[in-house]
Formats: C-alpha cells, sequence, structure tokens
C-alpha cells in the first residue's frame, strides 16, 4: 500500500508546486499542470504556509508583489520551514533581482512569464532541493572542514557548533566549495552547477551569495579567510588555519 501521508516522501512525479500570487488561477501557466506538477494556488499567506506545512507543496513561486510585498511572506516562510525552495517572479529590475537573491531566494525570474522557462526553472530548483523534490536516492555523508561541518541529510551548517540558517542556494554553494576544498572552483563551473547550463556567466548572481556566506561564515567578511577570491579565476574554499 502507498503512504499518501503528508510526510511521506513524493514522488518525482507529481511534485507540489505552490504558486503564491495575488491574481489568482489565471496568472499560473498550464505548462506547469502539463509537465506533471500538481499546482496548487493561494492568495492569502496563512492559507499558503499552512499548506507548506501540511506537505502539499515541494517549491512556492511567488509573486514579487504578493501582499505588496512577497520577500516579506517568504521571511515568514522561511522563518517555519528554513532553506523550503523559492522562486520568485516580478519585474525585470536588477535591484530588485539582487534583494531577492540576497534575502534567500534561489532563482527570481522575470515578468512576463515564458511557460517553457518557468517549468526549467522550477526543475531546476528542484535538482537542487533533493529534501523537497522527491529524491529518494542515498545522501552523502556531513562534510567538516575546520569550524564548518555542512550535513547535506539534515541541510544543517555549524560554525563552532553553532546552526547557521542558510537558504537552499547558499547551501548548495557552500556544499560545492567545501567538498572541493583547496581547489579553486572557476567561477564558470560555479554559475553553471548552480543555476543550470546556459545561465548567463555575467551576472552577479554569484557574488551576491559568496557575499551572504561570507557574512555568515567569516570573523571578518571584508578579510575572508575560508572562501576566498582567485582574481580572474573562481573561488577556493580553504581549511581555518
Amino acid at each position: 500500500m502507498n503512504d499518501t501521508s503528508p510526510s511521506a516522501l513524493r514522488p518525482k512525479v507529481g511534485t507540489g508546486v505552490i504558486v503564491v500570487h495575488a491574481l489568482g488561477t489565471g496568472a499560473v501557466p498550464a505548462d506547469l499542470e502539463g509537465s506533471g506538477f500538481e499546482v496548487i494556488v493561494s492568495t492569502e499567506s496563512n492559507q499558503a504556509l499552512s499548506a507548506i506545512g501540511a506537505g502539499q507543496a515541494d517549491i512556492a513561486l511567488v509573486d514579487g508583489r504578493f501582499e505588496g510585498n512577497g520577500l516579506a511572506f517568504c521571511e515568514r516562510l522561511w522563518g517555519e520551514h528554513p532553506g523550503f525552495p523559492v522562486l520568485l517572479i516580478g519585474p525585470n529590475d536588477e535591484n530588485l533581482v539582487t534583494r531577492a537573491l540576497a534575502s534567500g531566494a534561489d532563482d527570481y525570474l522575470a515578468l512576463p512569464l515564458r511557460p517553457a522557462e518557468l517549468v526549467a526553472r522550477v526543475r531546476a530548483v528542484l535538482r537542487r532541493a533533493p529534501r523537497w523534490g522527491g529524491y529518494t536516492g542515498t545522501e552523502p555523508s556531513a562534510v567538516q572542514v575546520g569550524e564548518v561541518r555542512l550535513d547535506p541529510d539534515s541541510h544543517e551548517v555549524t560554525l563552532r557548533n553553532t546552526r547557521v540558517h542558510l537558504p537552499l542556494r547558499e547551501f548548495e554553494l557552500l556544499r560545492l566549495l567545501m567538498e572541493n576544498a583547496g581547489i579553486v572552483l572557476p567561477r564558470a563551473t560555479l554559475v553553471s552547477r548552480l543555476w543550470g547550463p546556459g545561465a548567463p556567466t555575467e551576472s552577479t548572481s554569484l557574488e551576491v551569495h559568496v557575499r551572504r556566506l561570507r557574512s555568515k561564515l567569516e570573523d571578518d567578511a571584508a578579510d575572508p579567510k575560508r572562501i576566498v577570491t582567485v582574481r580572474g579565476v573562481g573561488y577556493r574554499y580553504q581549511a581555518d588555519r
């Protein structure tokens, strides 16, 4: 007998997407449902949080204009469900994109929506979020470099045994760096691994996430000792000295 309780792992087919939007069901591209996603639309924040808490969604697609400030809803969401995947949609405004990514959104998609791209972006975020995306394989063991420990299974990062909250994309960036500690990872490689092949390498999104990581993990973010910039190449994670 199949376990259909909210706590059961979701299959990859039928993964739940909650669309938090002020415009109702008409704002949801049919391509999401046509691609096998189970779509829930919510126009009220408490309703959306309740659905997510009940295990009905694996990713939230949030309108940046929701209730006047979509990011405020995201902060509430992450307060209750740390690291929950969010794809924010909104105007094509560089300041808004930077704010969204800095706040913890896993991706930002500018309006007007192109349905095929939306489906691809949702899938890309879920590939980086196996805990919510129905992944049933075995996670690798925790990684520890110096005083920082990262556990992929529990999605926890600790610094000197103190837990550090990281949104999904910051977590995946740190994971890439720590699993390759001592090795310089080219910028293009990091962009491709985090945002998918073909992602624009001229975007400043990577730098935004690096700054956020340093603010949480470095004793002095202005003089980083763990996440080191190798100018003209990329970044290297090195153990505490």
